[in-house]
């Protein structure tokens, strides 16, 4: 119907600036997406028109449903200057924080990091992204002529937050000023996992802030979101409220993934692993793959080690660098360096370990989407996991059903890893499309921001994008 096509959601001012909450100085899988959706916003070229500017624009000029120009009967470069003239583009800022207990103890509150010459909160290697850093205090004074359109209520603000720091989306909220527009700043939450919450967005806050928009990473994550947000249909229908909670609980939940980095020609150059120098203190490989069987330390460990024991009985060997070595020539090494692998390895020192590697096994938790099994599988591993969590959806971890196991059965999962040490080649093969479905997900990422802008910004404008 007309009223679901125009539900916006949570108001009808379309969002001109998005600003990523991202923790200062910090090197892992989750910063690293919050980069990469900085710069899909910033590289895909989002125009919107400005209050002040004739929406119907120039006849002989063709755009697409976000200001892009597609065709330009002129064709002149001139021409496409002015096409852009009046328009301006969606911005996306990195928004870097650090989190701080108050005087009392009792409160946690936020602070907003900025670089100096000797500093920044960005890593080095994130420079390779287009997100440029807020410099300026959060959030930014509008003057009162750019109140929002819905009655004042909503800023045309967006804060993205990772799914760890739901506890502190209304931080960053300054109190009134009468001489300037302090409107709340729209917010949503990416859910990166789902069990590295831990609870902190509790079911009363999914019917209590219905404000909050949902992107998920996994259909792990979705399923997680979409069920909580049921209860808030199931309230209101209860209450005799809402008819069309369905639609909207739709628009509540956005797909939205990420890649890894050296999968897109953008870039390979400067992050795809070239180093020949190995992790020290941890596994070591000539860079051809030996029978070596690699693992996460950092979860799932009682089922690793009984993996282990098993597979090593009594022939176990520890070697110097902390590997496990069976009668059959089959070693077992942590991913990680130091006692126990407890150590974290670079991003290069990873890779080079699993390029060693012909089997990569997770039998702990799968909070989401995770990056691990993704770059083992495009290192040549052959890929075991358990279906606990994300690994449940076949669309978050799609490999062939006999290499996830529901049950845990040590002689199965010990024999699967024999045969794939012995026949790596016929094994891995199979891994195939795994494999291009990994590498499809720089593009697939493309088309989730451009649904999230569709909603966020270009139906909010009325142009509604043509199924």
């Amino acid at each position: 119907s007309s009223s679901e096509h125009n539900y916006c959601y949570p108001s009808s001012t379309p969002i001109k600036t998005i600003y990523i909450a991202c923790p200062a100085n910090t090197e892992t899988g989750g910063p690293e997406a919050l980069h990469q959706l900085c710069h899909m916003i910033n590289s895909g070229e989002y125009y919107f028109d400005d209050d002040t500017t004739d929406k119907k624009g120039d006849d002989d000029d063709v755009h697409d449903e976000f200001g892009r120009l597609i065709t330009d009967k002129r064709s002149s470069s001139s021409s496409k200057q002015q096409v852009h003239k009046g328009k301006r583009q969606l911005k996306a800022f990195m928004l870097y924080l650090r989190e701080r207990s108050s005087s009392s103890g009792n409160k946690t509150l936020v602070e907003q990091v900025f670089g100096d010459n000797r500093s920044s909160p960005r890593p080095s290697k994130y420079d390779k992204y287009n997100a440029p850093m807020m410099e300026h205090h959060f959030p930014p004074h509008h003057p009162p002529e750019s109140t929002s359109n819905n009655g004042g209520e909503y800023s045309s603000d967006l804060v993205i937050w990772p799914e760890v720091w739901t506890h502190l989306i209304d931080s960053l909220q300054q109190p009134s000023e009468p001489a300037w527009n302090t409107t709340k700043y729209q917010s949503a939450i990416w859910w990166l996992s789902v069990n590295n919450n831990k609870g902190r967005f509790a079911p009363h806050q999914f019917i209590n802030r219905q404000d909050i928009l949902h992107l998920v990473q996994s259909s792990y994550a979705r399923d997680y979101v979409r069920t909580k947000l049921s209860a808030v249909a199931t309230t209101n229908s209860g209450s005799g409220a809402k008819k069309n909670s369905e639609p909207q609980q739709q628009q509540h939940v956005l797909t939205m993934t990420e890649f890894i980095p050296y999968t897109s020609s953008e870039f390979a150059l400067s992050s795809t692993p070239t180093t020949t120098t190995k992790p020290t203190n941890s596994c070591k490989g000539n860079g051809s793959k030996e029978n070596l069987v690699v693992y996460n330390p950092a979860k799932g460990m009682h089922w690793t080690d009984e993996i282990i024991r098993r597979a090593c009985g009594k022939q176990a060997k520890t070697e110097r660098d902390g590997s496990v070595s069976t009668g059959g020539g089959i070693r077992f090494c942590p991913i990680g360096k130091g006692p126990g692998g407890r150590e974290r390895l670079t991003g290069e020192e990873v890779v080079e370990l699993l390029k060693t590697a012909k089997v990569y096994i997770d039998f702990g938790p799968h909070p989401g989407m995770d990056r691990l099994p993704r770059e083992a599988c495009l290192a040549g591993c052959v890929v075991i996991t358990n279906r606990e969590g994300a690994a449940n959806f076949d669309s978050d971890v799609p490999l062939p059903s006999e290499f996830k196991f529901a049950q845990f059965d040590v002689d199965k999962i010990c024999s699967l890893i024999k045969e794939c040490c012995s026949k790596h080649d016929e094994y891995a093969e199979k891994l195939d499309k795994y494999k291009s479905w990994i590498l499809a997900q720089r593009v697939q990422m493309k088309a989730c921001v451009d649904g999230m802008v569709n909603e966020v910004v270009t139906k909010r404008i009325g142009c509604v994008k043509k199924d």
